[in-house]
């Protein structure tokens, strides 16, 4: 499965994110095309083991990581 998912333009943030999701679920996300389209930034994941249950959870966490980074006023 291929997917774009909106981010911010630090792709090292979004990898250490899909890393560690990796690890935990024993997948093997990979970000394979990281771009600005028109001001905001995608990265394209691909995985052969990921399912739309993944998807949800990996983006869930990516919230979870972008409320930290507003609080600490990183973003």
């Amino acid at each position: 499965m291929k997917i774009d998912i909106a981010t911010w333009d630090d792709s090292e943030d979004v990898q250490n994110l899909i890393d560690e999701y990796n690890k935990i679920h024993n997948l093997d996300i990979k970000i394979i095309n990281f771009e600005n389209r028109a001001g905001t930034y995608f990265a394209t994941i691909e995985s052969d083991k990921l399912t739309k249950e993944d998807a949800f959870y990996l983006g869930k966490n990516y919230g979870i990581m972008v409320e930290e980074f507003r609080a600490k006023g990183m973003l």
